[in-house]
């Protein structure tokens, strides 16, 4: 059984932005998570998170970009459902949008759903965008040139790497098992290999512990490394544009476009039904899933 690849795994490719360095890159997916944080208007979330996958097709990574958006689907039917049937988003009385039985779908809730929904594809769009066009070792080295703690930078790209890494040896597992007589597929094959790549994952993480233990990790003295990225003058000025898109982002999102300019979306109540059924049944799904895997684990 071959696997897909880690919709967030480097993704080779040479386009401009594969060739910029990752400090800038760094500083507009700063920008873009805290106008993300700081913004509730669905309009420029969106069109945030359009920019961003606009920039995916550019870069030849549009596939990993879509990839996550089915990832994450479920996470945002959730949250649609959740808002919807939930009181919230409504100082007073809540409009109803629709009813199903004993169900009140809240026009106010539906819209703030759709409005937390636009703000994750707004945050795993730009960051998508950084992290496959991104090498592992230049993202460290782009950490360091900003003076990042070292630590901490050489953990984040460790973990950048050891994805793949765990993806590949879950694919070795599932074919073993497979060649061992193992029918079940889908959730319901990955399920019992989780074990074993669990376990040559922590003997793995092991040996890389001896190894950097071995060669002074820690140790307090500075640090070289091999791999040096490109910070010239066009790399710090689009690093401190981007910095400043994100604090003027932010303002603008917390003076125009805060917790109060949530607008109530004016559905239909077939509409506003067709949602919530349609999310209540993308998630419910996944869940099925799950528990169908650990009855036959």
């Amino acid at each position: 059984m071959t696997l897909r690849a880690s919709p967030f795994a480097y993704v080779p490719g040479q386009s401009w932005v594969h060739r910029l360095s990752p400090v800038p890159k760094l500083a507009w997916l700063a920008a873009a998570v805290a106008f993300a944080f700081a913004t509730y208007h669905p309009v420029p979330l969106l069109i945030v998170a359009g920019v961003g996958l606009a920039l995916a097709v550019v870069s030849g990574v549009g596939r990993p970009a879509l990839r996550v958006m089915a990832v994450l689907g479920p996470l945002a039917a959730s949250i649609i459902v959740i808002q919807a049937l939930a009181p919230v988003g409504c100082t007073g009385a809540c409009t109803t949008a629709a009813t199903v039985g004993p169900l009140r779908i809240g026009a106010e809730g539906l819209s703030r759903g759709i409005s937390l929904v636009a703000r994750i594809l707004a945050m795993e769009m730009i960051a998508v965008d950084v992290l496959v066009t991104t090498h592992p070792s230049d993202l460290f080295a782009g950490l360091r040139r900003v003076r990042v703690p070292y630590a901490f930078a050489f953990m984040l790209a460790m973990t950048m790497q050891l994805v793949p890494v765990l993806q590949r040896e879950l694919a070795l597992v599932l074919d073993a098992q497979r060649a061992r007589g193992l029918r079940a597929s889908g959730v319901g094959a990955i399920v019992p290999a989780l074990l074993p790549v669990f376990v040559t994952g922590f003997e793995r993480i092991q040996r890389l512990a001896i190894g950097m233990e071995a060669r002074g990790f820690g140790a307090g003295i500075e640090r070289t490394s091999w791999r040096s990225v490109s910070f010239g003058s066009f790399d710090r000025a689009l690093a401190a544009t981007g910095l400043v898109a994100g604090v003027t982002g932010v303002a603008a999102g917390l003076a125009w476009w805060g917790p109060s300019s949530v607008p109530v979306i004016a559905m239909p109540p077939w509409l506003a039904v067709g949602v919530v059924v349609a999310a209540g049944a993308a998630f419910a799904t996944l869940i099925g899933r799950a528990l169908v895997a650990m009855a036959r684990a």
